[in-house]
C-alpha cells in the first residue's frame, strides 16, 4: 500500500472544494447586472512516471488525480458581438422616437392654439370681412385673427429652435459619457491585465469591463477587438477610441451653423459615426429633407408656408385699394404681411407678421378694387366694393399655391402634421422591432450566461458527493495502512 492514493483523494477533495466554492459564487450572484455563469475546467493529473524522468515504466500506472485548469466563463461572444450591435441601433431609434414623439405633442391639433386652428381661424376672419369689409369690428377681427395666426408661428418655430438647442446639448452630454466609459473600460483593462499576471482569469472584473461595453454600444456604435495578448481596443469604424489603456477622447467644435461637432479632442478630426444616441440626436438636430426628417426640415415647412402665405396675398393685396378715413386718402401698394429687405425667401415662421401698416391702421386693410373716398362733411361716401378681399378669401382654397403639385394652405399644413405623425408612427415601429431584435439576443445570451439557481443547486449536490467520495477514499487507504502497520505479522503472537 502506497501514500500516492492518499495524494489523489487530496487532489479529490480540493477540486470538489472548488467547485462547491464557485457553486456558491455563482448562486450568490444570479440577480447581479452582467454576471456571466462561471464553471470550473479540470484535468486529469498525468502518472508519475510520466512526469519523472528516472521512474521505471510500469503496466497499469494510475494518474495522480485531477486538478483546477481554469474558471471559465460561459459566455458567446457572437451573441455578445450581436447585441452590442443591436444596442447602437435601439439607441439610435429610442432618441429618434423620443423626438418624434415630443414633436408630434408640440404640434397637438387639439390645442386651441395650434396652427391649425390659428390658420382656420384666419381664414374665417377673412370670409367675414370679404362679406363685410367696411365694418369696424371685421376689420379689427381680421387684425387680431391674422396676429393669432403670426404668433403661432412664431411660438413653433421657437419651439422647434429650442428643442433643436437641446438635441445639441445632448450630444455634447453624449460625447461626456463616451470618454467616462472608455476611461472605466481603460481602467479595468489595466487591472484585468495586472490581476491575470498570476495565470488566473479576472473574470468578475471582466464582467465590469462587459457591462461598460454595453453602454457605450447604446452611445455610438463601435467595433471591438483583443490582440495576441489579449489587449482590448474599440473602434467607430476604422477611428480608434480606445488601444488596451490608451485613450483617444472626443470633444466638440462649434460649427459655422453654431451646434457641435464631435471630434477626436487630441487631433481635432472628426468622428464618423452611424448610429447609437449620438447619431439620434444630430439627425434629428440636422436632418434637413423628406426621407431625412428633423428639424430644420420642419422649420423649413413652415418657412415655406409663411413665404407662400405672404407672397400670394400681398399679390392680391397690394393691388387693392385702403378704406378712406377723414384724415387719410385711400391707397393702394399696401402689403397684408411684412417683407424683410431680402425678400420673400427671408420670410421666416419666426419672423413672419403682419405688414406695419395694417398693425397701425386697420383701415388700411385693402379689400376694394377701386378707390374709396369720404365726402366733406367726414361721412363715407364711397365704400368700395369687396373684390379683393373676396379674392383673398378665395385664395385660400386654391390648389395651385406652389407649395405642392396641389394643395392649398389648409391642406399643406394638414399634409405637414400628417407627415409628422406618420414619421413617428414608423419610427416607434422601427424602435419596437430593435427592442424585440435586442430582447431575443438578450434571451439568448441568458441562457447561455445566466445563473441557473437550480442547475447550480445540481451542480452542488454533486461536488458535494464527490468531497465526500474523496473524503472516503482517504478513510479506506487510513484503514488500509491500519491494517499494514498494526496488524500485520501478529499471526501466531501470544
Amino acid at each position: 500500500m502506497s501514500f500516492y492514493g492518499l495524494e489523489i483523494a487530496r487532489t479529490g477533495l480540493f477540486l470538489s472544494q472548488k467547485m462547491i466554492n464557485l457553486a456558491g459564487h455563482n448562486i450568490a450572484n444570479a440577480s447581479t447586472a452582467g454576471y456571466t455563469r462561471q464553471r470550473v475546467v479540470s484535468e486529469a493529473i498525468d502518472p508519475a512516471s510520466y512526469i519523472s524522468r528516472f521512474t521505471v515504466a510500469a503496466n497499469g500506472r494510475v494518474g495522480g488525480g485531477a486538478r483546477t485548469q481554469s474558471l471559465e466563463q460561459v459566455r458567446d461572444a457572437f451573441i455578445d458581438k450581436e447585441l452590442r450591435r443591436e444596442y447602437s441601433g435601439q439607441g439610435y431609434w429610442s432618441k429618434r422616437a423620443d423626438s418624434l414623439n415630443y414633436i408630434e405633442t408640440m404640434f397637438d391639433e387639439t390645442d386651441s392654439s395650434s396652427l391649425t386652428k390659428s390658420l382656420d381661424g384666419f381664414i374665417d376672419a377673412l370670409k367675414e370681412f370679404s362679406e363685410n369689409p367696411s365694418s369696424t369690428e371685421m376689420r379689427t377681427n381680421l387684425r387680431q385673427s391674422g396676429i393669432m395666426l403670426t404668433d403661432a408661428f412664431h411660438m413653433f418655430y421657437e419651439q422647434l429652435a429650442e428643442y433643436q438647442a437641446a438635441q445639441n446639448d445632448s450630444m455634447a452630454t453624449t460625447v461626456e459619457s463616451i470618454n467616462s466609459t472608455l476611461k472605466n473600460i481603460a481602467a479595468y483593462n489595466k487591472s484585468i491585465a495586472s490581476y491575470e499576471l498570476s495565470g488566473e482569469m479576472a473574470n468578475d472584473l471582466r464582467d465590469k469591463r462587459n457591462l461598460e461595453l454595453d453602454k457605450l454600444s447604446q452611445f455610438v456604435n463601435i467595433e471591438y477587438s483583443y490582440d495576441s495578448d489579449g489587449y482590448l481596443s474599440i473602434k467607430t469604424g476604422t477611428q480608434e477610441l480606445l488601444n488596451h489603456i490608451t485613450v483617444n477622447g472626443l470633444g466638440v467644435e462649434t460649427n459655422a451653423d453654431g451646434f457641435y461637432d464631435v471630434v477626436f479632442a487630441g487631433s481635432g478630426d472628426a468622428l464618423n459615426y452611424t448610429s447609437g444616441e449620438l447619431e439620434g440626436y444630430r439627425q434629428m438636430r440636422d436632418g434637413d429633407a423628406a426621407d431625412d426628417m428633423g428639424i430644420p426640415y420642419l422649420m423649413h415647412s413652415l418657412d415655406l408656408l409663411a413665404q407662400s402665405l405672404a407672397r400670394e396675398m400681398n399679390a392680391i393685396h397690394s393691388a387693392g385699394y385702403t378704406l378712406a378715413t377723414a384724415g387719410k386718402a385711400s391707397t393702394d401698394g399696401i402689403n397684408l404681411f411684412e417683407v424683410p429687405s431680402g425678400g420673400y425667401s427671408g420670410i421666416t415662421a419666426g419672423n413672419f407678421s403682419l405688414s406695419a401698416e395694417v398693425l397701425a391702421d386697420i383701415n388700411m386693410f385693402a379689400a376694394s378694387s377701386e378707390p374709396t373716398y369720404v365726402s366733406q362733411d367726414g361721412t363715407q361716401a364711397n365704400q368700395g366694393d369687396a373684390n379683393k378681399a373676396l379674392l383673398l378669401y378665395e385664395l385660400c382654397s386654391s390648389n395651385s399655391l406652389g407649395l405642392t403639385s396641389v394643395s392649398s394652405f389648409q391642406g399643406y399644413l394638414q399634409g405637414f402634421m400628417t407627415s409628422i405623425g406618420i414619421e413617428a408612427g414608423n419610427t416607434n415601429t422601427m424602435l419596437d422591432t430593435q427592442n424585440a431584435v435586442v430582447e431575443n439576443l438578450e434571451t439568448r445570451k441568458e441562457s447561455v450566461s445566466g445563473v441557473s439557481v437550480d442547475e447550480e443547486m445540481v451542480n452542488l449536490i454533486k461536488a458535494q458527493q464527490m468531497y465526500s467520495a474523496s473524503s472516503r477514499i482517504i478513510t479506506a487507504i487510513d484503514e488500509a495502512l491500519e491494517t499494514l502497520i498494526n496488524r500485520t505479522g501478529i499471526v501466531g503472537r501470544g
